[in-house]
C-alpha cells in the first residue's frame, strides 16, 4: 500500500471514524447509565455505569482533542500543563473503565459462586468503596505519565528513555493485565454457571417468581460482561502489540526509513481508532445479546415518549383554555 493511500486512509480515520464512534459512543453510554441507574441493588451495574461513564468521558475528550488541536511551538508553562493533560487525562480515564470491567467480572464470579461467603461479597456498597479505590489508584499510578510528557520541537509527547518506560507501562496495564484477568475470571464464572445450572435447574419450579426474576437479570449481565470481555481482547490487542514493536525496532535497528516509520504511524492510528470503538461499542453489545436490556430500553423510549406527548397534550389544553377565556373576556 502506497504513502499516499496509507495517509488519506489515516485523514479519513481521523476526521470521520473517530467522530461517528464518538457520537454513536455517547449516545449509547447515556443510554447505558440511565438504564443501569435504576438497578441500584446490583454491584454489577454500578460498574457499568462507571465504564460508561469513563467511556463518555473518553471518547469527548478525544473527540475534542482530535478537532480542536493545540500546538506547542510556544513552549510556555500553559503549553506545558495542556500537553501533560493531553497524555494524561485519556490513560486516566481509560484505566478506570477498564478496571470497572474486570471489577464486573470478579462480581459475576461471586455471584455465581457457591458459597455463600463470596456471594455475600457482591453489594453496591462495596462496590462504590473500590470505585473510589480505583479513582485514587490510577490517579496515583499514573502520575508519572504527567511527570515524564513533555515538549520537544514542538511536539508534545513522551521522548528518550521514558518514551521506552511508557511504552512498557501502556502494554501492561493496557494490554496484559485486563485481558488475563478478564479472562480468568471469565472461565471460573462460566465453570460456575454451569456447575449452579446443573444443580437448581431442577428446583426452578419450586422458587418464587422474584427470585426467578433476579437471576435471570444476573445471567442476563453475566453474558453481556462476558461478550465484552470478548469484543476488549479483539479491540484492544492491536496497540499493545504495535508499541512492543516499536520498543524492539528502536533498540535493534540503527535507522527506519520515512515510509516505515509511516507505516507505524498508520497502525497506531488504526490501534486507537480501535480502542474509540470499544469504549463505543458496550450499549449495542447489550442492545444485541441481552433480551432483558432491549426491554428496559423499549419500556425507557415508552415512558419517555408517552411523558413528551402528555407534556405536549397539557401545554395545547392550557393554550385553547387560554383562548377561550380571553374570547370570553372579550
Amino acid at each position: 500500500m502506497s504513502s499516499p493511500t496509507l495517509a488519506t486512509i489515516q485523514n479519513q480515520l481521523n476526521r470521520y471514524g473517530n467522530s461517528i464512534a464518538t457520537i454513536l459512543g455517547d449516545i449509547g453510554n447515556i443510554f447505558i447509565i440511565i438504564i443501569f441507574s435504576q438497578q441500584h441493588r446490583n454491584a454489577c451495574s454500578v460498574y457499568l455505569v462507571t465504564a460508561a461513564i469513563c467511556n463518555t468521558f473518553y471518547l469527548t475528550f478525544s473527540c475534542i482533542l482530535q478537532y480542536f488541536p493545540f500546538y506547542y511551538l510556544d513552549e510556555t508553562v500553559r503549553a506545558f500543563i495542556l500537553c501533560k493533560i493531553r497524555y494524561y487525562v485519556p490513560i486516566l480515564i481509560a484505566q478506570i473503565a477498564k478496571t470497572m470491567i474486570v471489577f464486573a467480572c470478579i462480581d459475576r464470579y461471586m455471584i455465581t459462586s457457591n458459597r455463600a461467603t463470596f456471594r455475600a461479597l457482591s453489594t453496591t456498597q462495596r462496590a462504590k468503596y473500590l470505585i473510589v479505590f480505583s479513582i485514587i489508584f490510577w490517579f496515583l499510578i499514573s502520575s508519572h505519565v504527567v511527570v515524564g510528557t513533555t515538549i520537544n520541537n514542538g511536539q508534545c509527547g513522551t521522548f528518550g528513555i521514558y518514551a521506552t518506560v511508557f511504552n512498557i507501562f501502556i502494554i501492561i496495564v493496557a494490554g496484559s493485565i485486563p485481558p488475563i484477568m478478564m479472562s480468568i475470571c471469565g472461565y471460573l464464572t462460566y465453570r460456575n454457571m454451569r456447575r449452579l445450572r446443573l444443580r437448581i435447574q431442577p428446583a426452578v419450579n419450586n422458587t418464587n417468581e422474584g427470585n426467578v426474576n433476579i437471576r435471570q437479570r444476573d445471567r442476563d449481565l453475566l453474558t453481556i460482561v462476558m461478550y465484552e470481555i470478548f469484543i476488549y481482547v479483539i479491540m484492544i490487542s492491536l496497540y499493545p502489540l504495535i508499541l512492543l514493536e516499536i520498543i524492539i525496532s528502536n533498540n535493534t535497528m540503527s535507522s527506519k526509513s520515512a515510509q516505515y516509520l509511516q507505516i507505524e504511524t498508520f497502525i497506531i492510528i488504526i490501534a486507537l481508532f480501535l480502542s474509540s470503538v470499544n469504549s463505543a461499542a458496550p450499549f449495542y453489545i447489550y442492545f444485541v445479546l441481552s433480551k432483558s436490556f432491549r426491554r428496559d430500553f423499549i419500556q425507557l423510549i415508552t415512558r419517555t415518549y408517552r411523558k413528551l406527548t402528555r407534556q405536549a397534550q397539557i401545554v395545547s389544553v392550557h393554550r385553547i383554555t387560554r383562548n377561550f377565556e380571553r374570547n370570553t373576556a372579550v
